[in-house]
C-alpha cells in the first residue's frame, strides 16, 4: 500500500511572492496575518526528518507557488514540485489563501489512493510506522472526539461553516446508533469524558481537531468536495482567507460521522509553541506560531533550528 505525503509550503519572505501577494492584499489581520505566511526556515530539517523517521513513504509532493529552495534536489525520484497551476483552476489563481489550496489537492497528478497532508509546521519526530496513519487495510486512523467552538477571533468562523455542512446532511444519533465503538474508545482517553458530556447535544458542536498530520483517501476526498462542490468552487475563488470558507476539515468530518475510520489516540503527537521544549517522546509535532514580534519570532525560531540541526543530519533531498 503507497502512502504519499503532501506538503504545504510557502516562503512569506520571498520579494518576488511578496509583491505578488501585495497586487492583491485586503487588510485582514485576523485571517490573513504575516503570521498566516512565516517560513520557520526549517523545510530541509522537515525532509531529513522524514528520510530518517519515515524512509517508507512512497512519495513527497512538495506543493508550493513557484518557490523551489536552492538547497532542494529536485532530481530526487520520490520528490515532485507541485505548482498551484498544476492542479488549481487557472481562474482561482494565484492564491494566498491555504484553504482555496486544500479545496483542490486530490488533483494532484500521481497522488496516490492513501496520502497524508502535512503544513509546514509539522513534523516527525520519531521513526514511525505507516500504521501510524492507517489500518493493514488502509483505514485512515482518526480521533472521533466531540468539542465545542470557542469564538474568540474570525478563525472560528472555518469550525462553524464546517459543520453546519456535516449537521445539514448527518444525525448525531445515527452515529451513535452505527459507530457506537468508535465514539466511545479506550483509545482516547478523556476525551470520552467529553462525548459523554456533548451527546445531549442534538446536533454536532464541534470535533476534536488534532494538531496533527491527517491521514486521506482520495476517493474519499473526491466524494466529499464533489458532495459540496458549491463551497468547494466558492472557497477556492477566494484569494485569500475570508469567514465563509470551508476547509480540509470537511473531508475529515464527513468521514468522523460515518465511522470510515479506525480509532487511533491522539498521545502520539504533540503540539507546542515556539520557544518552548520539544517533547522528545513524541512521534509527530506541530510547531505553532503565536503572535509575535520579528525579534521574537527570529530568536525563537533559531532555537528550533539548532535543535534540527543537532539532532539530524544532510539527506537526499538536499544538493
Amino acid at each position: 500500500m503507497p502512502i504519499d505525503f503532501v506538503l504545504l509550503w510557502v516562503d512569506g519572505q520571498d520579494e518576488t511572492w511578496l509583491k505578488e501577494k501585495n497586487k492583491y492584499a485586503i487588510h485582514d489581520d485576523t485571517l490573513n496575518g504575516d503570521e498566516r505566511y512565516r517560513d520557520y526556515g526549517t523545510l530541509k530539517y522537515w525532509f531529513q526528518m522524514v528520510a530518517t523517521n519515515a524512509p517508507w513513504v512512497n512519495h513527497i509532493f512538495l506543493v508550493t507557488d513557484n518557490q523551489i529552495p536552492e538547497w532542494l534536489n529536485q532530481t530526487h525520484p520520490k520528490l515532485t514540485i507541485v505548482r498551484h497551476a498544476d492542479f488549481m483552476p487557472a481562474d482561482t489563481l494565484p492564491t494566498f489563501n491555504s484553504n482555496a489550496i486544500q479545496m483542490y489537492i486530490h488533483k494532484i497528478k500521481g497522488l496516490s489512493e492513501h496520502f497524508v497532508l502535512f503544513d509546514d509546521d509539522m513534523f516527525i519526530n520519531r521513526p514511525i510506522k505507516p500504521s501510524v496513519f492507517f489500518t493493514q487495510a488502509g483505514t485512515p486512523c482518526d480521533i472521533l472526539g466531540f468539542n465545542v467552538i470557542n469564538p474568540v477571533d474570525q478563525f472560528a468562523h472555518l469550525f462553524v461553516n464546517n459543520l453546519a455542512l456535516v449537521n445539514q446532511n448527518h444525525q448525531k444519533k445515527d452515529l451513535l446508533r452505527q459507530h457506537f465503538f468508535k465514539l466511545f474508545n479506550w483509545r482516547y482517553g478523556v476525551l470520552n469524558v467529553l462525548n459523554l458530556y456533548l451527546l445531549p447535544w442534538r446536533s454536532f458542536t464541534r470535533f476534536f481537531d488534532p494538531h496533527l498530520p491527517y491521514a486521506y483517501l482520495k476517493s474519499e476526498y473526491q466524494m466529499v468536495m464533489a458532495t459540496y462542490s458549491q463551497q468547494q468552487v466558492e472557497t477556492g475563488q477566494h484569494r485569500f482567507r475570508e469567514i465563509s470558507d470551508i476547509s480540509h476539515w470537511l473531508v475529515r468530518y464527513e468521514r468522523l460521522v460515518t465511522g470510515n475510520f479506525s480509532p487511533m489516540s491522539r498521545k502520539i503527537g504533540a503540539l507546542v509553541y515556539l520557544g518552548d521544549p520539544i517533547p522528545e517522546q513524541k512521534a509527530l509535532i506541530t510547531i505553532g506560531d503565536k503572535s509575535l514580534s520579528r525579534s521574537q519570532f527570529e530568536l525563537r525560531i533559531l532555537k528550533i533550528r539548532q535543535y534540527f540541526q543537532n539532532k539530524y543530519s544532510k539527506s537526499d533531498f538536499e544538493k
